[in-house]
């Protein structure tokens, strides 16, 4: 019994997640660097079976169980906890 000791995230599908852990600027820093035409013909491939939804995309799903002290950080001395984002259950952003 954990009570409300954690939460549960998800499940989100592979291909959120993937694209949240940001699959598609790994894939681009990769083919930058790669000038073989196979090499990179397999990079795509692999990608599309990755994130397609009628591939493994929407076929396979993430789930997962944290302490709420992972979940929420105290700012400074306040006793007021924010929500902190956890790596693949929430949208990637640039700042």
């Amino acid at each position: 019994m954990t009570g409300n000791q954690v939460t549960c995230l998800g499940p989100v599908t592979q291909r959120s997640f993937l694209k949240n852990m940001g699959i598609d600027s790994r894939l681009q820093v990769l083919l930058r660097s790669c000038h073989d035409p196979s090499t990179r013909a397999q990079l795509i491939n692999s990608y599309d079976m990755l994130i397609n939804p009628e591939k493994m995309g929407h076929r396979f799903q993430f789930f997962s169980v944290l302490g709420r002290g992972r979940l929420a950080q105290s700012q400074g001395s306040q006793k007021n906890l924010t929500p902190v984002p956890v790596a693949g259950f929430t949208e990637l952003t640039t700042q």
